[in-house]
């Protein structure tokens, strides 16, 4: 009697779940549609169309991160976020690192707010973008990709003909890299490495430390996973590891590599945080709070 309880209340517990527009369930469980492999290929096919960015830059500039939006019908943090890299004197440019919306059909209320037009269809904004699990749930990557382009690419600064960063985005939004991304970015730090950047980020939407099962396979990469691609960062002289997903705050030093998770700036949020940091010489970073809300 008490196990059958406990399976009714299991079930009435996933039929209640799968009928929030917030929890694909199919995706969460399963592999999101289309998986990796088809998501790779579709933004290579992309970035090889649009070719590769190269932003001029002074030698000092600032970089604006934020993550985990959320978008529903709300959306204060994001558009401070917006308003604050806007309004900046500095030279800058920015990171979204994925969940920009929240659920299905909340891509037109971000995307009136980012008014982007592509991540490289235009060089009015120096806006680039991740995907997180949230974007491709409920079946939306071809939404997501019409908006944003491609979710696998680089793209450069450069002051005249110096190199200053080579950056990288990576598709971790179903938890794992798959193969055909795995070799790609291999390739390219081997080609890159030894080209003279001042240094080399790689930004992304999930985190590889925590074992945390939220989300269902989308939760973080696998352990065998984390180890080949944390120990290819070390060997490629990556310095910096940008992501969110887990709406908590973490900066872990491994194998010379800075992993950085960056707190939500979604209104869900009780302390809601965004990122800025000042890329020169060195770099130096800090947290910026969204508080008080209107």
């Amino acid at each position: 009697m008490k196990t059958r309880n406990i399976l009714c209340a299991a079930l009435l517990a996933l039929v209640c779940v799968g009928c929030n527009p917030n929890y694909d369930m199919i995706g969460m469980i399963n592999g999101t549609s289309p998986e990796i492999a088809e998501r790779f290929q579709d933004s290579r096919r992309y970035s090889d169309s649009a070719g590769v960015v190269h932003l001029q830059m002074p030698t000092d500039y600032r970089l604006f991160v934020c993550t985990d939006s959320h978008i529903d019908t709300t959306h204060y943090g994001l558009e401070k976020f917006v308003h604050a890299y806007k309004a900046d004197t500095h030279p800058h440019m920015a990171l979204h690192l994925g969940d920009l919306i929240n659920a299905q059909g909340h891509f037109a209320h971000a995307d009136s707010i980012m008014h982007l037009g592509g991540v490289m269809k235009t060089k009015k904004d120096t806006v680039f973008m991740t995907c997180g699990n949230h974007d491709i749930y409920f079946n939306q990557w071809h939404v997501w990709q019409a908006l944003y382009g491609s979710s696998t690419y680089w793209f450069d600064t450069r002051n005249g003909s110096k190199l200053l960063e080579l950056y990288i985005c990576l598709d971790t939004s179903e938890g794992t890299l798959g193969t055909d991304q795995l070799k790609w970015l291999r390739q390219l730090l081997q080609e890159k490495k030894t080209a003279g950047y001042r240094r080399i980020i790689v930004f992304t939407h999930t985190h590889l430390f925590k074992q945390d099962n939220s989300q269902g396979h989308t939760s973080n990469l696998s352990l065998e996973e984390t180890y080949e691609l944390t120990n290819l960062l070390s060997e490629a002289g990556v310095e910096m590891y940008l992501c969110g997903h887990d709406h908590s705050r973490e900066v872990t030093a491994y194998g010379g590599v800075k992993y950085i998770v960056v707190d939500a700036c979604c209104d869900a949020e009780p302390d809601p945080y965004y990122m800025v940091l000042d890329m020169g010489e060195k770099v130096n970073y800090e947290f910026i709070s969204l508080l008080p809300r209107p």
